[in-house]
């Protein structure tokens, strides 16, 4: 998968997030939150960090998720910029595929919406991940 599908992929797939929100954060950088968290960001990798010069996006997880998703691709890496403990970076790479980017850009979705108060989470969310 090369960045403009990937980049396209995930915004996509956040888009169909009930109350999912797309903003520029600051320059290179662009967000989606739910309800005011954040749940995705993409950027373009600076020339000193793996993969620079490229867009990715960064997902949120469980730790236990972020660690088995760095063993398991090869094309996902520590967070750029967050905490490593609950983000991780995805890449353009040949490890990541279309149904898995709309799966983790769900999960991430997910992994947010279930830390906000119940009377504050969108009615319906959980259909809109599957």
């Amino acid at each position: 998968m090369n960045e403009k599908e990937l980049i396209s992929i995930a915004s996509d797939a956040a888009a169909e997030l009930i109350d999912a929100e797309s903003y520029p954060f600051v320059e290179g950088w662009r967000a989606w939150r739910v309800r005011g968290k954040w749940f995705m960001l993409a950027t373009t990798m600076p020339a000193n960090k793996p993969f620079g010069g490229k867009k990715a996006i960064i997902l949120k997880a469980p730790p236990e998720d972020v660690t088995a998703l760095q063993a398991g691709y090869a094309d996902i890496g520590p967070a750029y910029h967050m905490n490593k403990r609950h983000w991780y970076t995805v890449y353009p790479g040949d490890s990541i595929n279309p149904k898995l980017v709309r799966e983790l850009v769900q999960e991430s979705y997910a992994a947010v919406v279930q830390k906000q108060p119940k009377a504050q989470r969108p009615a319906g969310w959980q259909e809109a991940v599957r």
